[in-house]
C-alpha cells in the first residue's frame, strides 16, 4: 500500500508493499501517479495527508470526453475555472470502492455546506467502461440518497488515457471458479460477478488552472463506517475488513477537505 505524506519524488523512488486479497487483490498498488518531473522540487507533504504538488495536465486528457450518470457529456478542460476533486472507483467493486463513493458523497456535502458548489466539482471516474453505463452509475448513486456529486465513465481508450496519464492504468482481472462461488452475488443483477479491475486507489485535487495541485493514495477511510445497505452485503471479505479496519495509511475525507481550504483559502469544515 502507499504510504501517506511521502514527497512525489520519494513516490518515484521508493518501492510499495502490496494488499493481498483472496489470490490476487483488485487493489494492488504496484503502479505510482507520474506528474510532471519539473514538479517534483516543489512537492510537499501535506499536514493532513497526502502531498502538494504542482503539475499541468495534458491537453489530451483535459479534452477527453466522459459522460455522467446523467448521459450528459463533459470534458475536464470544461471544467476549467473550478477545482476538480476527483477518485477513481467502479460500480462493480467489492473492496474499497464502495467507500471511496461514501467518502466523495461527504465530500460534495461539505463543499455544499460551504457555498462552494459553483467552485468545486466532485467527480469520480471509472475504471471500468464495460460494465459503468450512464444508467448503472445513477443505480449506484442513488443508493447513497444523494446527486450533488458527479460519477462519470467514457470509452475505454478515453480511460485508459487518463489513467495512464495519472499513472494508475487498470487491469481487468477474471475471477477463478472458486471466487465467483464466495464472492456475493451483484448488488443490482444479482448475478455473480466474473471479473473486478486492478487499480491503484487515488484522490487528487485540480485547480481552476488545469494543474494537479494534490494527491492522496491508498484505501480510503470512511467518516463512520456506514455504507447503503445494498452495497454492504455485496463486500467481500477483504472489503468488510477495509471498511470495519481503516488504517492511518488510508486517505480521509478530512485530509481531503484540508487540502481544498488550503487551496480555495476557505475553510470546509467537516
Amino acid at each position: 500500500m502507499f504510504r501517506r505524506a511521502l514527497s512525489l519524488a520519494a513516490i518515484f523512488l521508493s518501492c510499495f508493499a502490496l494488499a493481498a486479497c483472496t489470490t490476487q487483490s483488485a487493489h494492488d498498488h504496484g503502479s505510482a501517479p507520474k506528474p510532471d518531473e519539473s514538479s517534483l522540487n516543489d512537492a510537499t507533504a501535506a499536514p493532513e495527508g497526502g502531498t502538494y504538488l504542482t503539475s499541468p495536465i495534458s491537453n489530451e486528457v483535459l479534452g477527453l470526453k466522459f459522460f455522467d450518470q446523467n448521459g450528459d457529456e463533459f470534458t475536464l478542460g470544461g471544467l476549467k475555472g473550478k477545482y476538480i476533486v476527483i477518485a477513481n472507483f467502479l460500480t462493480s467493486c467489492q473492496e474499497v470502492c464502495p467507500m471511496t463513493t461514501a467518502n466523495m458523497r461527504v465530500i460534495a456535502d461539505k463543499v455544499e455546506a460551504a457555498g462552494l458548489s459553483d467552485k468545486i466539482a466532485v467527480v469520480e471516474i471509472t475504471v471500468d467502461p464495460q460494465r459503468d453505463t450512464a444508467q448503472r452509475l445513477a443505480a449506484y448513486q442513488a443508493l447513497f440518497g444523494a446527486n450533488n456529486w458527479t460519477l462519470a465513465s467514457s470509452t475505454e481508450e478515453n480511460l485508459m488515457i487518463l489513467w495512464d496519464f495519472f499513472g494508475v492504468l487498470p487491469e481487468r482481472m477474471d475471477y477463478t471458479d472458486e471466487q465467483k462461488a464466495e464472492f456475493p452475488k451483484d448488488w443490482q443483477t444479482g448475478e455473480q460477478s466474473t471479473y473486478d479491475v486492478m487499480h491503484s486507489d487515488l484522490v487528487m485535487v485540480i485547480d481552476p488552472q488545469s494543474n494537479w495541485r494534490w494527491l492522496d493514495l491508498g484505501h480510503p477511510a470512511t467518516v463512520d463506517g456506514k455504507l447503503p445497505p445494498k452495497l454492504r452485503a455485496y463486500l467481500n471479505a477483504e472489503g468488510i475488513e477495509h471498511l470495519e479496519e481503516p488504517t492511518p495509511e488510508d486517505w480521509t475525507v478530512k485530509g481531503v477537505l484540508a487540502a481544498l481550504s488550503s487551496l480555495t483559502g476557505t475553510e470546509i469544515a467537516l
